[in-house]
C-alpha cells in the first residue's frame, strides 16, 4: 500500500476516489461520526455523505471543509484525518480533476474511466516515463 493511497475506515482496505464517500451524522448543529469509507461501507446511521470523487475537486473539497466552520464538531480529529488524507488528491498544482470532471459529467462519463470499463474495476496506473539513457552523437 502507498503512503499516499486511501483506506477505509470501515473494512480498512484500500479505496479508490471513485469508489468512495466522507460520512457524517448531523443533528441541532452538531455534526460527528466522520468516516471515509468504501460507498457499501457507508454507515446507515449517517446523515449525510458527500462523493469523494467530487471532493478531489479543488472548490468542491474547499467548500466542504468551509461548510464545517459554522458547526459544532464533535470529534475533530477524524474530519482533520479526512482533510489530511484527500490533499494530496486535491492540492496539486496539475490538478485537472474539476475541469475533467466536469467536462466528463457533460456527456454522461465518470473522469479517469474508460467508456468500456466495468463498474469497480480499477484504473490502471499511469505508465512509467521512459528512463533516459545517453547516447552518442
Amino acid at each position: 500500500m502507498s503512503e499516499y493511497d486511501l483506506v477505509c475506515d470501515a473494512c480498512h482496505e484500500a479505496l479508490e476516489p471513485r469508489d468512495a464517500a466522507v460520512s457524517w451524522t448531523a443533528s441541532s448543529g452538531v455534526e460527528s461520526e466522520f468516516a471515509l469509507t468504501h460507498l457499501g461501507c457507508v454507515s446507515p446511521v449517517a446523515s449525510h455523505r458527500q462523493p469523494v470523487k467530487q471532493l478531489v475537486w479543488p472548490n468542491e473539497y474547499l467548500r466542504f471543509l468551509t461548510d464545517r466552520f459554522g458547526a459544532e464538531i464533535e470529534d475533530a480529529a477524524a474530519l482533520r484525518a479526512i482533510a489530511w488524507a484527500l490533499a494530496p488528491f486535491v492540492l496539486r498544482h496539475d490538478n485537472a480533476a474539476e475541469m475533467d470532471g466536469m467536462r466528463a459529467a457533460s456527456f454522461g462519463a465518470e473522469p479517469g474511466v474508460k467508456p468500456w470499463a466495468k463498474p469497480g474495476e480499477a484504473v490502471a496506473p499511469a505508465k512509467e516515463p521512459p528512463q533516459e539513457t545517453e547516447g552518442g552523437k
